[in-house]
């Protein structure tokens, strides 16, 4: 049965390789900006571009609506259609992997038929799968925020207390700023945007949009309805503020180490079942020598 799996896999690894090569010219400009870093197989993704225009994905429901707020999350609103399409290709590429990879087993192992569909439960797997790697980075940078966030309102109230104007204010902060957080990196978007001439309740509405934290679309609010506040009772929201976010950065902590400690969990059970070999390997060995 092994030449069965064998066809399989090698039928798949063609068929993809031929339709991905015919599309690639089509779909070269959407795949040249990627990073190569974090798109590694980016030259594969063309079939699965291709693939999403053909089966005509439908752009509504539930799970449309889950994986758009997770691509904003992460890449912000303005490229959230463009990163939404890669993510569906990726997908489609990690699907095709999967039901290699398990024919390639079915194959080492001489399975029979009953096997087949292990290979497309795989596949399903491996499918959904990117998208519980999608919403880790999403998460991953709402606690980012939630950790920077309360510095950054404390420079803001300090720089405003002392007299400074809010866009000097901000600017004085960006400026200082590693620009690697992403709160500064979506503050820089923010001043550009109203650089650009975009309306300031439209850039920050936005930049609440590619936050997605409470506490930020607090402060987005407050930016727009900024010139309602006024100067000196704007200084007291922040200073409000302040000692609230850093309530939720002590939050944020909490569940970055509980995180951290949860990845611990695996590699500890793997010792101690190595342990555990190790000393009960003589006992079973005496035992079977024995008998």
């Amino acid at each position: 049965m092994s030449s069965v799996y064998i066809a399989i896999m090698l039928g798949i690894i063609l068929v993809y390789m031929i339709v991905n090569n015919s599309v690639k010219k089509r779909y070269s400009e959407e795949i040249e900006p990627l990073n190569q870093k974090d798109y590694s197989f980016k030259q594969l993704l063309p079939f699965g571009l291709w693939l999403y225009d053909e089966l005509k994905i439908p752009s509504s429901g539930a799970y449309h609506v889950f994986l758009f707020q997770r691509v904003v999350m992460v890449y912000g609103t303005r490229y959230a259609q463009y990163y939404l399409r890669i993510h569906w290709a990726e997908k489609f590429l990690y699907f095709f992997l999967g039901i290699v990879a398990a024919s390639f087993i079915g194959s080492v192992s001489e399975s029979s038929l009953r096997f087949l569909p292990i290979l497309v439960a795989v596949g399903i797997i491996l499918f959904f799968l990117t998208d519980k790697t999608l919403d880790d980075k999403a998460n991953r940078r709402k606690l980012q925020f939630m950790m920077d966030f309360p510095v950054f309102i404390s420079k803001l109230t300090l720089l405003m207390n002392a007299g400074m104007h809010l866009r000097q204010a901000l600017m004085r902060i960006y400026n200082d700023s590693t620009k690697k957080s992403p709160i500064y990196v979506e503050l820089g978007t923010v001043l550009e945007d109203i650089e650009s001439g975009i309306g300031e309740n439209q850039a920050w509405m936005e930049f609440s949009e590619r936050c997605k934290v409470k506490e930020i679309t607090s402060f987005a609010s407050m930016m727009m309805q900024n010139t309602k506040i006024g100067g000196n009772q704007l200084v007291e929201e922040l200073k409000r503020m302040t000692h609230e976010t850093w309530e939720m950065r002590k939050h944020a902590a909490k569940q970055m180490s509980e995180t951290a400690s949860a990845k611990l969990i695996f590699p500890l059970m793997l010792m101690f079942l190595a342990i555990l070999l190790i000393v009960i390997m003589p006992a079973i060995m005496q035992l079977s020598n024995g008998f």
